[in-house]
């Protein structure tokens, strides 16, 4: 095997994990209330869905420090990257029993969900589009911050639902599914992952102008 396919094989890894991941969350789908098996589910799911964050920045890391980028590096990395923050998410939106008294709404509405996988398929048209036209068009910064925080928001809620601040002998963390700021990290969801689709509608149109221009 050549060692170009080592980022490739850690993506691979990711979308096991991320598999993993939702076979946890599954457990909880449509229950009222968490009982033991659930939190339980919550504490198993939380830990493969960390493992799977961290490795999106090993394979990263590898592709560009020793040169192995490759043709399906490019296209896998991203596609899993979807899988994994876009599947956490529907699942939430189908378990009511992770929310807590004086929850301002609901975790993550259906409503929220469509947007978000509105905003996946308009940047992949664009990027076909722009690439097709020979540019490149990589991620940006905006792309990837959404992406942090939609992590971060999903591991905050397994987190707490599963126990985790009690397991880590960190009980403060607990502070950190307040309703007040679960609704603030939501919004900020919603909105960077509105932000950064317009931010690449608008590079794709400048490229697009620029090139018939030549």
């Amino acid at each position: 095997m050549s060692l170009r396919q080592i980022p490739n094989l850690v993506t691979l890894s990711r979308l096991f994990l991320a598999v993993g991941a939702f076979v946890f969350l599954g457990k909880m789908i449509f229950k009222e209330t968490l009982g033991p098996a659930e939190t339980q589910a919550a504490f198993l799911g939380f830990w493969c869905y960390l493992a799977a964050v961290l490795t999106d920045t090993l394979d990263g890391f590898l592709a560009r420090r020793f040169g192995w980028v490759t043709r399906v590096g490019r296209i896998a990395d991203p596609v899993v990257d979807k899988v994994l923050t876009l599947g956490a998410l529907v699942y939430l939106a189908c378990t009511p029993a992770i929310a807590l008294p004086g929850d301002l709404g609901p975790l993550m509405p259906p409503w929220a969900v469509v947007v978000i996988l509105a905003r996946e398929f308009l940047v992949t048209a664009i990027r076909g589009l722009v690439e097709s036209a020979g540019h490149p068009f990589p991620a940006d910064g905006y792309g990837k911050v959404k992406m942090v925080l939609q992590s971060v928001y999903v591991l905050v809620i397994l987190g707490v639902a599963g126990g985790i601040p009690s397991f880590v002998g960190m009980d403060f963390l607990q502070t950190l599914r307040h309703p007040v700021g679960i609704q603030a990290m939501f919004w900020l969801v919603v909105g960077l992952t509105l932000a950064s689709g317009l931010v690449y509608l608008f590079k794709a149109t400048r490229i697009l102008a620029g090139s018939r221009d030549e």
